[in-house]
């Protein structure tokens, strides 16, 4: 168990922001959701390698996603305040919740470094904040 606590390489944030997904495999996994794009969650944490969700979709391990949301730093100005991520991601772990929904938990597979770097920006500003370090 503990190296599952240690498993993590970047800091994470916690978090609650809503973005959108779409699974982009396995295909037969998209045809049974009526190939929904854009499919509404609530994210629970946020590093530069992946993040948690919570979904009502049963995601299996493997299925692969591409995932959009804002990211919005109130620490920064201008510009560089908001950014759209489009990041593909494959589930990691799937932990299903006694309201029957499921706690996914998503490495990033394809994420430019710019949008590593505004992850990892984010993340540390607002641990700082948070009152950690």
């Amino acid at each position: 168990m503990a190296d599952s606590l240690n498993r993590r390489r970047s800091e994470r944030k916690d978090i609650a922001y809503t973005f959108t997904y779409s699974v982009e495999e396995p295909y037969e996994l998209r045809l049974s959701m009526t190939l929904a794009d854009n499919l509404d969650v609530l994210m629970l944490d946020l590093s530069d390698l992946g993040m948690a969700i919570v979904t009502k979709d049963n995601l299996p391990v493997g299925a692969k996603l591409l995932l959009k949301f804002n990211l919005m730093n109130l620490k920064l100005s201008g510009e560089e305040r908001l950014r759209r991520l489009e990041i593909k991601g494959e589930v990691a772990s799937n932990v299903m919740f006694p309201d029957t929904s499921h706690r996914i938990g998503i490495c990033f597979n394809k994420v430019s470094e710019e949008d590593k770097a505004a992850i990892g920006e984010f993340v540390r500003l607002n641990k700082i904040n948070d009152g950690r370090s």
